[in-house]
């Protein structure tokens, strides 16, 4: 038996969905942006409490739309050095300055103490990563520091489909979230992303940043400086169809989570959320002494991939940060990208898969 670290999974009610949009898509000549585009940004919303929804072009242009929006230029942003490089590109490439910060042991997101650590009077807003869909406890600790300096707190929320916190979503604690919707996603359409929020004036700017800055749609008047991250109804009937199934498909991945919690070796450190996931990744930590790059190995010998982890390299030591660091050391996310590893969990992993997963890791430990 051979167990993928991931699989991408449409029912075949999803699929035939998705036929039946792209015919009328393809007949009705309407590709760019339209009705499939709205009621993917309806329905989105909607699950996650929130009352707009800006669909786009990926999550880092959820990310940069929502930075732009903001008017954050010559502003610095506090983002976590545990992350996709997409939440630093995104900020610095809507003209604000990026500041990197170390993360929590504990559930390896951006905590109070390290936001405190790099905020100055040119701060301007917290970017928190949900990180393998875990929403920190401290976020309401968080957004009331934010409140009290009058920055705002942005969610990365690419991981958090489906997690909560005291039953908020991400995008109902700060001034708006960025979800991502590539294929590697807990729902996909392909590419793409999302800005959620609950203010009407900042999704009004949404909709234009995605947009080259036009007024409307159909108009080329253009308000302000911007780019093209637009969704097109193709990608959008896709992440509709797939987004059609949620409860399903989070309550399968909960009872696989449920399941690791329950057997696996106590000498694995897991990492759960005090709130609820939605189980974009489910995290353990390694012994100390052990090389995760053996262990990865001596897994996939005895027939068991891994998912990609969250993340195996900081953003501070990737090549292209060397210029950009001032001497400032990481040493919990350093620790933490070298000791964690992912668990296969997607709704299409059989029982016996599941069982054969936590039995291999129990030997190998």
């Amino acid at each position: 038996m051979e167990i993928k670290g991931l699989k991408i999974h449409f029912t075949d009610k999803q699929k035939n969905k998705i036929l039946e949009d792209v015919k009328d898509i393809l007949d009705s000549g309407q590709l760019a942006a339209g009705k499939y585009v709205q009621s993917f940004e309806q329905n989105w919303s909607k699950l996650n409490n929130c009352k707009y929804g800006v669909a786009v072009s990926s999550g880092g242009a959820a990310l940069e739309v929502l930075f732009r929006s903001l008017d954050l230029k010559g502003k610095e942003v506090i983002v976590p050095t545990n992350t996709f490089i997409a939440t630093y590109n995104s900020a610095m490439s809507a003209g604000a300055k990026p500041v990197l910060a170390d993360v929590s042991y504990k559930n390896m997101c951006l905590d109070l103490e390290n936001i405190k650590k790099n905020y100055n009077e040119n701060t301007g807003a917290v970017c928190l990563v949900h990180i393998g869909g875990i929403i920190t406890s401290e976020i309401e600790e968080i957004k009331k520091f934010c409140d009290e300096k009058k920055i705002y707190l942005i969610e990365d929320a690419a991981h958090a489909h489906g997690s909560t916190f005291d039953n908020k979503h991400s995008g109902e604690f700060g001034i708006g979230a960025a979800y991502s919707f590539f294929s590697t996603k807990t729902f996909t359409s392909g590419e793409g992303g999302m800005v959620l929020t609950n203010d009407e004036d900042l999704s009004k700017k949404c909709f234009s940043m995605r947009d080259y800055g036009k007024k409307s749609q159909w108009e080329s008047v253009h308000t302000a400086f911007s780019n093209n991250f637009r969704m097109s109804n193709l990608t959008a009937s896709v992440g509709n169809s797939h987004i059609s199934e949620v409860s399903d498909f989070l309550a399968k991945r909960e009872k696989i989570a449920d399941y690791y919690s329950a057997n696996l070796s106590d000498k694995y450190e897991k990492i759960l959320p005090e709130g609820k996931s939605g189980w974009y990744k489910y995290i353990v930590y390694l012994p100390k002494e052990l090389n995760k790059k053996e262990f990865k190995e001596n897994c996939k010998n005895q027939g068991l991939g891994l998912p990609g982890g969250v993340y195996d390299q900081p953003i501070h030591l990737q090549p292209v940060m060397k210029e950009h660091l001032n001497g400032k050391s990481f040493p919990v996310a350093e620790e933490i990208c070298v000791r964690h590893i992912c668990l296969p969990i997607y709704p299409n992993l059989a029982k016996e898969e599941i069982e054969q997963t936590v039995k291999i890791l129990n030997n190998l430990i």
